[in-house]
């Protein structure tokens, strides 16, 4: 059983991701390990029963990691780590899950490009070089999605 359109149109994943972390990060002696872990932990449930991603699912994915990155950039927190930890947290809950690990990781680089709305270039050259050493091939990924305008992102 997928999780069906009307619930993911009403589920606000983004918004609580954000909040959750923005909370959590005040006390955090790694906010950043902590927002991966939120992360992670929220798109379980959210998740739950998914057996393959599919539009409706890779946006709660895009979402959740979108959110908390605005989170951790509300918090002054550095991004580019933050990102990778999200990106790792990611990939575990890929495996768990067995979700397509590579169709998994695409929609989370996806809600990580969104933040180009709100930070300086320098910032999204940081969070790409990160990514790059960390992640093989999954900075050109989100070099490419940043080229985009920003509505065309998540779409």
């Amino acid at each position: 059983m997928s999780v069906g359109k009307t619930t993911m149109d009403n589920f606000k994943i983004a918004q609580l991701t954000k909040e959750l972390v923005t909370a959590e990060i005040k006390t955090a002696q790694d906010p950043c390990a902590s927002a991966a872990e939120i992360v992670k932990k929220a798109l379980k449930v959210a998740l739950k029963n998914t057996p393959s991603i599919e539009p409706g699912t890779g946006k709660v994915i895009t979402d959740a990691c979108q959110g908390a990155m605005v989170a951790l950039l509300l918090g002054e927190q550095n991004l580019a780590k933050g990102a990778t930890a999200i990106l790792r947290k990611i990939g575990e809950m890929a495996t768990e899950m067995n979700l397509d690990p590579t169709e998994t990781m695409m929609m989370a680089l996806k809600g990580i490009a969104d933040l180009q709305r709100f930070v300086q270039p320098e910032q999204l050259d940081d969070i790409r070089d990160q990514i790059s050493l960390n992640f093989l091939g999954a900075g050109e990924a989100f070099h490419t999605l940043i080229q985009q305008p920003p509505s065309k992102i998540t779409t």
